[in-house]
């Protein structure tokens, strides 16, 4: 009986790709931007089109600098310029902005308060008594970004890696002889942490691990004793602390930046070769991150402004995505909380805005998310040319919803890109015809529709040719 001829089933384009950018740029080479992708139960991957924002508020003071926001029992505290915001309005007081961003704190005891400092300038908050500058003079000075509150004491460090510690739940008095210094290794203090019962000392090149020894004078830490890490930290503004894990962008001895988490003392890196061609050159003057957690997914973002370049890091499926803004530069946020029903909230650098963040919103409050897919050079396994009949998008049917694909032949010569053509997403078989012959073949898919976006896959119609 004779056997049924044969089908060959249409290749699929890969689509799902971290960057492979082949030197320090994003110029060429496969990436995704302004995207996510999500792994499904069969092993097959979807690409997202990244959370939009929808405008929360516009505290009084009108267009302003963002320096921090936070969540303190259910209000939003918001810093603008050099006034600081309860739920949009303002408080009385004026604060330092040379220090950059704030990082907050909570102080319990008799009277909770809220500390938050910004290495130039320290405060305490409370309803009650209002912005109380921290005047103690033994306040340690050149202090940097970040505390950490263990047992009832506050701890605080500076350029010198000296930690001082506060008195018991009073951050108004730091006694003189609460210090100790992290000098395991002789590098500069950077940034200040906490993780699980442990105070984290980020140094230069190094980073140094403390517990509560309850010491009767002095600090009341001890060094922990074989949890040092030999990597330091180029900006104390990278660090942030997700669900207890701490990202940070990292450097040591040799000078080569990358991304690091620490989970329960235990650190690793966590950016690929491409990610670190790309800090190798970067300027880290100005550095932002925050975080966000939406629909089973969290993200640790990094923007380094200088060289116009924000990095998303997806700790659910481990994968680095670049994010923009409408014209294709950074991305610019600087901070983010969340409010009493969990809705997330992100604070603009420069405008004076705070924003809703989540995946229902299609644009940027009225600008258009620009989502690229920059697929690997595909060649099919054979450098024999190909004739390319179709394309078959698999993509969520959306009314009003296009996508735009335009191909290049020539390693991403950015001068030898086709024009775009468009694909309706509204239809039922998404699908371009009439797509040429090539030997190599990257495609760039650009999506600027208001509406959401998931794409599962391209499948493509291909006769192979001669050589």
């Amino acid at each position: 009986m004779a056997q049924a001829p044969s089908v060959a089933l249409p290749k699929r384009l890969p689509l799902v790709v971290e960057p492979e950018n082949r030197d320090d740029t994003t110029a060429k080479d496969a990436r995704l931007v302004n995207c996510y992708t999500e792994k499904s139960k069969d092993g097959t991957y979807n690409i997202y089109k990244r959370a939009g924002t929808l405008l929360k508020s516009q505290p009084s003071g009108g267009a302003a600098s963002g320096f921090g926001v936070y969540n303190w029992k259910g209000d939003i505290y918001s810093i603008f310029g050099a006034t600081m915001y309860k739920n949009d309005v303002a408080v009385s007081g004026t604060l330092d902005t040379t220090g950059g961003v704030y990082r907050f704190n909570q102080i319990l005891g008799s009277t909770n308060k809220m500390f938050f400092d910004n290495g130039v300038n320290a405060y305490n908050y409370d309803p009650s008594g209002g912005i109380v500058q921290v005047t103690d003079v033994n306040l340690i000075a050149n202090r940097v970004k970040g505390s950490a509150y263990l047992d009832a004491s506050t701890y605080v460090m500076n350029n010198t890696a000296t930690i001082q510690a506060s008195a018991l739940n009073d951050t108004t008095s730091w006694p003189a002889l609460n210090t100790l210094i992290a000098q395991i290794e002789p590098d500069a203090g950077v940034a200040l942490a906490k993780q699980l019962v442990y105070v984290i000392a980020l140094k230069q090149w190094s980073t140094e691990v403390f517990y509560d020894a309850a010491n009767a004078t002095g600090s009341p830490l001890g060094t922990v004793q074989g949890a040092k890490v030999n990597f330091g930290c180029i900006n104390g503004d990278s660090v942030q602390d997700i669900d207890g894990t701490l990202f940070w962008i990292a450097t040591n001895r040799s000078a080569a930046p990358q991304i690091m988490a620490m989970e329960n003392l235990k650190a690793e890196i966590v950016s690929n070769k491409p990610i670190e061609r790309l800090l190798d050159e970067l300027d880290f003057t100005n550095v932002f991150s925050w975080q966000f957690k939406d629909e089973g997914h969290k993200f640790y973002i990094v923007t380094i402004k200088n060289s116009n370049l924000t990095l998303a890091y997806d700790l659910t499926e481990k994968m680095w995505h670049q994010w923009t803004d409408t014209n294709g530069n950074y991305f610019p946020v600087v901070a983010s909380t969340y409010d009493s029903t969990l809705r997330h909230i992100w604070q603009h650098e420069s405008n004076g805005k705070l924003y809703y963040g989540d995946r229902g919103y299609t644009n940027d409050d009225g600008s258009v998310i620009q989502c690229d897919i920059y697929t690997p050079s595909f060649d099919g396994g054979t450098r024999r040319r190909k004739q390319m009949n179709a394309l078959d998008f698999i993509a969520d049917k959306q009314a009003g919803s296009t996508l735009m694909v335009r191909v290049n032949d020539y390693d991403y010569d950015p001068a030898k890109w086709s024009n775009f053509r468009p694909v309706d997403l509204s239809k039922n078989n998404p699908r371009l015809t009439g797509c040429g012959s090539f030997k190599r073949r990257a495609h760039n898919l650009r999506h600027r529709s208001n509406t959401q976006m998931r794409l599962q896959a391209i499948e493509l119609q291909l006769d192979i040719g001669t050589l």
